[in-house]
């Protein structure tokens, strides 16, 4: 048997759950049952989401591998990643000002 993560969101509903299958397509038929059954927790969804969509995800994990994210601690001055937005002169300026001397 393999262990299984199934994760889904509909309605700004979200549930995550782990089961143990034969294979993949065993997998979601578990987890139909277990939500028709009423055994998930259902967790109020992050809202980002559109509701009208189902979105399920399922994944093969593995048993000695940890399924969820742990932040922990992270020490002042550790930079973690490469800055998304860096400020600076904007290039719009230009567009909205060369046609000034025109004008004048």
């Amino acid at each position: 048997m393999k262990l299984y993560r199934v994760q889904a969101n509909y309605k700004n509903i979200y549930i995550d759950e782990t089961l143990e299958a034969k294979n993949d397509k065993a997998a979601l038929e578990g987890f139909v049952k277990k939500v028709d059954s009423g055994e998930c927790n259902e967790i109020e969804g992050a809202g980002f989401h559109n509701p009208d969509f189902l979105f399920l995800t399922f994944e093969e994990v593995d048993r000695d591998a940890t399924t969820k994210v742990n932040i922990g601690k992270t020490s002042i001055g550790v930079q973690v990643g490469n800055t998304g937005v860096s400020s600076g002169q904007s290039d719009s300026w230009y567009e909205v000002d060369r046609y000034k001397d025109q004008r004048s």
